[in-house]
Formats: structure tokens, C-alpha cells, sequence
């Protein structure tokens, strides 16, 4: 499933799911709106108004435009970014870290990182 069109808007596939999301009580509109990028204050309420269940009055009409794979496909692709901006946390506090340690270590005048390989003391063993 495309969540965007070609006109750059999201498609309707897209705003289906988001809705069904919201109405399952799995996210919250806010929640939505960072979790998918959505931009605008009242871009998902919009959404809810025009697809929603109480707008419709049932939701079994909307699983036409999204098939369960489609629905686990998005779960994945949206999985798959929030673990991509975990690994670059991740790889930023490392640096954070690193630069700590470095700076530390010249002020202080003491080496602070395990030396790899050194030789355990008799006592130790």
C-alpha cells in the first residue's frame, strides 16, 4: 500500500487505516499524528468525520480498500522507521559518550577506556 499519492497527499487506503487505528484504540490522535508524520491540527479529525464509524455506522465497509497484508505491511514499514530513529539515537549518545570520555580523559589526565588485551594481575586470578 502507497501511503502517499502522486499529488503528494496521503491515500485513501492510508487514512482508512489510520482511523481504524484510532477507532481500535490503539493510538490516540495525537499518537497518530507523530507517528505517520501527519502535518496540521485537524488533518486526522478530518479524517474521523469523513471515514469514521460513527460518520458511517459501520467500519466492515472500509476492509475493501485495505486487505490484512496491506494493513502488516505498513505495521512493518512503520516499525522498521521508528527502529531506524532508535539506531540513530543510539549512535548519537555513543558519540555524546565518546566525546565525554575523550574530554574527560584530557582534563583529568588519566586513561579512562580498558586497555584490550592487557595482562590480569597475579592477584586478580
Amino acid at each position: 500500500m502507497e501511503i502517499r499519492t502522486m499529488e503528494g497527499g496521503f491515500s485513501e487506503a492510508f487514512k482508512l487505516y489510520v482511523v481504524d487505528e484510532i477507532e481500535a484504540g490503539r493510538l490516540s490522535q495525537a499518537e497518530a499524528k507523530r507517528k505517520y508524520g501527519i502535518l496540521g491540527h485537524s488533518t486526522v479529525l478530518k479524517w474521523l468525520r469523513k471515514y469514521g464509524s460513527v460518520k458511517q455506522g459501520n467500519r466492515t465497509s472500509r476492509s475493501v480498500f485495505m486487505s490484512k497484508e496491506a494493513h502488516e505491511k505498513l505495521r512493518l514499514e512503520n516499525e522498521i522507521k521508528s527502529l531506524k530513529r532508535e539506531l540513530d539515537d543510539a549512535r548519537l549518545k555513543n558519540v555524546v559518550l565518546e566525546t565525554f570520555v575523550d574530554i574527560a580523559e584530557k582534563e583529568l589526565g588519566i586513561p579512562i577506556r580498558k586497555k584490550y588485551g592487557a595482562k590480569q594481575s597475579e592477584k586478580l586470578k
